[in-house]
């Protein structure tokens, strides 16, 4: 089968012909159709998670894909072969990723696609939409309520954005200022370009209370801290990166957590539904071949994509 590889960290990966995997128990073997790109992925083929979690080589990064089941590992009764499914891979070690035309992948980490999503969209889906569903529930967000989106226009921020919307959250979207329209098309009622602004103090003059909490997608803990600032006590403030001080911001009233977006069949399935609902919308997407995936790592790696990055096997 063709994949997209690396044989040694930091550098240059290219497609290589590697034997079809079988599945283990617990698996599934899925014909991809699509893979979704996440910055994880450039973390792993940069070599910022070696003494973290278990290498195999030749590294075929990926987390996330759609397709066809093709075959079954023992002891999965859930899914059939022929079934299109959409998830990630669930796996406690890196090399067997989704930038290839088949991996396996653990049956209890993906869903049914539905069929009124394509194969593109369902693979923009699971970490990205997972990590913004995760991120809501501990802000609290309800009707009325100010949410600052550090990020709003990435991969987590473009579902995120409609998820908070969609709750009643008056969203307050950080981005570059050419993202402006699409994050107001996401649900956001103000964008913030943090290239031409102090973010902290044009919120602050617009929001002079204050607001109720902060979703950060994109920041380091230094700018996350002087965001927080602008928080109510009582507030509540969640990163998807890693930036947030939970003892510091307790010191001052706020509720501060780190997330982590862990996929799961139901996760899946509820974002699944919300599609299908026509309750959120695909984000804006860019393709790119499995010939040139070092070009969509080097997208990914800039931090300012729009929407989602995805891998077309066809």
């Amino acid at each position: 089968m063709k994949a997209f590889a690396i044989d040694e960290l930091g550098q240059p990966g290219s497609v290589h012909d590697l034997p079809v995997p079988e599945p283990a128990e617990g698996q599934v073997r899925i014909r991809i159709a699509a893979a979704g790109l996440n910055p994880f992925d450039n973390a792993v083929v940069q070599g910022y998670l070696k003494d973290r979690m278990e290498h195999r080589f030749p590294l075929v990064p990926g987390m996330d894909a759609s397709g066809t089941v093709e075959a079954l590992g023992e002891g999965v009764e859930s899914w059939a072969v022929g079934d299109e499914v959409f998830g990630s891979v669930g796996k406690r070690y890196l090399g067997e990723g989704t930038l290839a035309e088949l991996t396996t992948m653990a049956a209890g980490t993906v869903a049914r696609k539905p069929a009124s999503v394509d194969h593109t969209a369902a693979a923009a889906i699971p970490v990205a939409g997972v990590t913004a569903l995760v991120m809501a529930d501990p802000l609290e967000l309800s009707e009325g309520h100010v949410v600052l989106a550090n990020g709003g226009t990435g991969g987590v921020g473009s579902y995120f954005v409609q998820i908070a919307a969609r709750r009643g959250a008056r969203v307050l979207a950080v981005c570059r200022g050419e993202n402006a329209d699409y994050a107001r098309r996401l649900g956001a009622a103000e964008a913030f370009d943090y290239t031409a602004d102090d973010v902290a103090e044009a919120v602050r003059s617009r929001f002079p209370d204050g607001i109720d909490a902060i979703a950060d997608m994109h920041g380091d803990a230094e700018n996350v801290a002087r965001l927080a600032e602008l928080i109510r006590s009582g507030g509540h403030v969640a990163s998807a990166v890693g930036a947030a001080d939970a003892d510091a911001l307790r010191e001052r009233g706020i509720e501060g957590r780190n997330v982590n977006g862990m996929v799961t069949r139901a996760s899946l399935d509820q974002l699944a539904g919300m599609l299908e609902r026509g309750e959120i919308v695909t984000p804006e997407v860019a393709t790119f071949s499995l010939d040139d995936v070092e070009r969509a790592l080097a997208a990914v790696a800039t931090g300012h994509a729009r929407g989602k990055i995805v891998v077309t096997m066809g």
